[in-house]
């Protein structure tokens, strides 16, 4: 929707308010969910989420706008011919293993975070909330920021110097040893911003990379592919990683490893990629200013 109804040039900044609601979750929810789990039972967050997920689609039915006009065309064709058609287009190929490797590099880390941060650092569980509490509420305000700065200076310029960059949170945080607790949260909170950082130029890449035509069609395939990129990238961590006779986590670097490698190769990929009717996007003329 995003893609449909904001101008690309205005992308960045509609792309960083959405995203901004991850931090915001993150900052609310994990200790919202901490302590509904005290009070009642470890069930009850779920249910919490049941109840908000209904409450917000009665909330997205009323104020969302309809979008029904493509739907008017009477040579629309069938459900299997349109997914044939989108996986056909080679710029759509390109955008999905973008988008593969976007949710390849944080996921390589990310799901063993938490145990390699009581074991190998040495956290307790009442600390380990403090981590996301800290990252979100900084990504929270880094997002608008990142957000203006794509529009300003290239989606891809920022993309890039962004996936660039999380390289070294990576590396440093998965080979900490027992340290302060101020320098886990720092070197979390800058992972943390970078990481969902990328994503605002990313996702607005990606969103202008598909055929108009199809575009409900393909972002239907790239959540698919994108929820396999997170589970392949859990799945390949899960199998480096191992514990020793202490339970101390073995060889997390690596993990780090493989996302830095993927983080890199995304770099190579956003630049296969074109905005459609614009041309290639690292050709892409400055839009004028309104």
């Amino acid at each position: 929707m995003v893609a449909e109804l904001i101008p690309f040039e205005r992308r960045g900044r509609a792309m960083s308010i959405i995203l901004s609601a991850f931090s915001l979750a993150t900052v609310v929810g994990v200790p919202s969910s901490l302590f509904i789990a005290a009070w009642s039972s470890w069930h009850m967050p779920f249910v919490a989420i049941a109840v908000m997920g209904l409450l917000l689609s009665v909330l997205a039915w009323r104020v969302l706008p309809r979008m029904r006009g493509h739907l008017q065309s009477h040579d629309r064709p069938a459900v299997l011919a349109m997914l044939t058609s989108v996986l056909a287009d080679v710029n759509h190929r390109w955008a999905f293993l973008f988008s593969a490797l976007m949710m390849f590099t944080g996921f390589a880390v990310i799901p063993y975070i938490t145990i390699y941060l009581q074991t190998n650092v040495g956290l307790n569980k009442q600390e380990v909330p403090l981590i996301y509490l800290f990252g979100g509420a900084a990504t929270l305000f880094t997002a608008r920021w990142i957000g203006k700065l794509s529009d300003r200076h290239g989606k891809v310029f920022m993309f890039s110097a962004l996936a660039a960059l999380v390289v070294l949170p990576l590396q440093v945080l998965t080979h900490l040893g027992a340290v302060a607790l101020p320098w886990v949260i720092g070197l979390n909170t800058v992972m943390f911003v970078v990481l969902s950082g990328r994503m605002i130029p990313g996702m607005a890449l990606v969103g202008a990379s598909a055929n108009p035509e199809v575009r409900g069609s393909f972002m239907a395939i790239n959540s698919a592919v994108q929820s396999l990129s997170m589970g392949a990238a859990a799945f390949v961590g899960g199998l480096i990683i191992s514990r020793d006779a202490q339970g101390m986590v073995q060889n997390y670097g690596w993990n780090a490893m493989v996302g830095s490698v993927a983080s890199l190769l995304s770099i190579w990929v956003v630049r296969r990629l074109v905005v459609r009717g614009t041309g290639p996007i690292i050709n892409q003329p400055s839009p004028p200013k309104p």
